[in-house]
């Protein structure tokens, strides 16, 4: 199934998706063997664990093209992907998380992707929302409704300390 953006272009395998930016034919899902889209070419990779396409977007727009960034919707679908070494973004939206599984997952960025920059944007801020995060390492924490040029900002930084 393809979903059409003005930007990305996902094209959606069960709750993972990849996005491309770069206009031509339709994104093909990542092949096992190189899930990334890494071959011959060394490439960042983003963890979106979102539902909402408008952050993938955001992303996609703060960021240049040489990034692959993956959304998962379920946080268990993403678990192998931030085993890799080129992991060097995490975002998370706790939207659709359920409350058990936001730490979960917190705690699983920390274990496997222990140099990726971390942001981390919340439905509904409150201070023990704030707090957990920030308890994880965070980089950038915010709320939605996002700051979208701020979090542009934060974005472009964290690209160049990525690389």
């Amino acid at each position: 199934m393809l979903q059409q953006h003005n930007r990305p272009k996902l094209a959606s395998s069960s709750s993972q998706s990849k996005v491309s930016r770069k206009s031509g034919p339709p994104v093909a899902v990542a092949s096992q063997a190189d899930p990334a889209g890494t071959a011959g070419e060394k490439r960042g990779a983003i963890a979106v664990f979102t539902r909402d396409d408008s952050v993938v977007e955001i992303i996609a727009e703060g960021v240049s093209d040489s990034w692959v960034i993956e959304k998962f919707a379920d946080p268990h679908d993403g678990h192998a992907f931030l085993l890799k070494p080129e992991v060097k973004m995490v975002v998370i939206d706790d939207e659709a998380l359920e409350e058990s599984m936001r730490g979960w997952l917190l705690d699983q960025v920390r274990k496997h992707a222990l140099h990726a920059l971390v942001a981390y944007i919340a439905a509904i801020h409150s201070p023990e929302t704030e707090r957990r995060a920030r308890s994880y390492s965070v980089q950038y924490y915010t709320s939605k409704p996002m700051d979208r040029e701020r979090t542009l900002r934060v974005l472009h930084s964290f690209e160049h300390a990525a690389h």
